[in-house]
């Protein structure tokens, strides 16, 4: 994704919503729980101080969700890296708790090990320019993700690679995608469109005979740090669960698959490129006289480039905003723009070579 490209989209997003003036609709009944205010500090193997979240309170509510096990599902993004003296016990709670994944996450050695053994899987995310904008699958052709890991629970879907891309129950799947952004931070920090809940806080009401039926059953619960563990996104600063969420939420809605509206509204926007660039007039450079061949080149070069990049740019976010607004699927324009310059740079020289041949 190019530079500014996230700021456009966004904007594109925001309009599209006040264009349907249509409010989410969320599959579930979903529950914010926020562990950054309740941590405890331990000690490493070195002897140094590390601040955790409380594993104490963390069986507390474990055990709570496991002696029933009637939750939807539980998004618990903690991982558990350095070990505590509360360990065994908040173990225990987990081998009872059903439907739940933790994050995992991968090193140029492996996967990250952790101290206590729970139902995983990647959580991470690459990125060159320090914002998230694309979330990828499936990491080295198996190691599946948490919103494909939740998609095949709850969907009962089944997700495979093969070596030329990734496949949901035998279609075609774009590998990473762009999520969309179906809930935002200020809808449950804000205007409380969502149950949102400190750990400790949750934890106080535990006591009332009616607090598991009125906010933790047949809830979709979401576990984690919701105000230090941010990513800088294409709608602003995003906890890292809530990207997690977004992700598991735009494959329910199948804005991994590709429609095959969106493959013949691409074919064509390309074969128009493709016709322009190959039927288009072509200057044929004339050396002047003083100047050799490669003192063209070069000036050439220099005072077309500007206003070369900001075409083929433009073409790409063309296709870009085309993509992203009516079929919700936002495409690799890395790629669209080196295959434009790379075409357009062969078919001019090649055209003006054969017609100075002839």
């Amino acid at each position: 994704m190019f530079e500014g490209e996230g700021e456009v989209l966004t904007k594109l997003d925001n309009t599209r919503e006040m264009i349907s003036r249509k409010k989410y609709k969320p599959p579930y009944s979903f529950i914010f729980v926020n562990v950054a205010k309740d941590l405890e500090l331990v000690k490493d193997e070195n002897g140094g101080d590390n601040v955790i979240t409380d594993r104490q309170k963390l069986s507390s509510f474990f055990k709570i969700l496991a002696d029933r096990n009637q939750h939807t599902y539980l998004i618990a993004d903690i991982f558990f890296d350095i070990p505590s003296d509360h360990d065994n016990v908040l173990a225990s709670e987990l081998r009872r708790l059903r439907h739940v994944v933790f994050p995992k996450h991968l090193s140029d050695s492996g996967i990250l090990p952790s101290v206590i053994t729970v139902p995983s899987a990647v959580a991470d995310y690459n990125t060159n320019t320090k914002r998230f904008s694309k979330f990828r699958l499936i990491y080295r052709d198996s190691l599946k993700t948490i919103p494909v890991i939740i998609h095949e629970e709850l969907q009962h879907v089944k997700y495979s690679t093969r070596s030329w891309g990734v496949f949901c129950n035998g279609s075609y799947c774009m590998q990473p995608i762009a999520p969309r952004y179906y809930i935002k931070p200020e809808q449950f920090i804000d205007s409380r469109d969502y149950p949102y809940f400190n750990l400790g806080d949750l934890l106080i009401l535990s006591g009332d005979s009616s607090f598991y039926d009125q906010f933790l059953k047949n809830r979709f619960i979401l576990l984690g740090n919701f105000e230090t563990d941010v990513h800088a996104t294409p709608v602003g600063k995003m906890p890292g669960t809530l990207i997690l969420l977004n992700t598991y939420l735009s494959l329910l809605n199948g804005k991994h698959q590709p429609s095959a509206w969106w493959f013949v509204t691409v074919f064509v926007l390309f074969f128009l490129i493709n016709l322009y660039l190959l039927f288009g007039e072509i200057k044929i450079p004339k050396i002047p006289d003083g100047k050799k061949w490669w003192q063209l080149f070069i000036n050439n070069q220099v005072n077309g480039f500007l206003a070369n990049f900001i075409s083929i740019a433009a073409l790409c976010l063309l296709i870009t905003i085309v993509s992203d607004f009516i079929f919700h699927v936002t495409p690799h324009t890395f790629i669209i723009f080196m295959y434009i310059i790379i075409y357009q740079g062969f078919t001019k020289y090649y055209n003006a070579w054969k017609k100075e041949r002839n």
